[in-house]
C-alpha cells in the first residue's frame, strides 16, 4: 500500500537588509531556508547551514532547491 501525499504549507517572508533582497523559507512555522539575490543570480540556503548550497538562476529554482533540501535531510 502506498501513502497519500499531505499538503504542506509553504510561507514565503521577505525582507531587505541593506538593499539585498532576502526571502525566508518556512513550512509550518518553522523556517528551513532562505533564498538571497546577488546580482542577476540567486544562492539557497538551508537554516541549518552558513553557507549557501545552490547558485541558479531563478528564484524558482532556488525555492525548489531549499525544499528538496529539507526534505531530503529531515527526520
Amino acid at each position: 500500500m502506498s501513502n497519500k501525499d499531505k499538503a504542506v504549507s509553504v510561507t514565503l517572508n521577505e525582507t531587505k537588509v541593506n538593499d539585498q533582497t532576502i526571502t525566508e523559507v518556512l513550512i509550518g512555522k518553522q523556517v528551513i531556508g532562505q533564498v538571497t539575490q546577488t546580482g542577476d543570480r540567486f544562492d539557497a540556503e538551508l537554516s541549518s547551514d552558513t553557507q549557501p548550497f545552490a547558485h541558479t538562476k531563478s528564484f524558482d529554482e532556488s525555492l525548489q532547491e531549499v525544499i528538496s533540501a529539507y526534505h531530503l535531510h529531515k527526520g
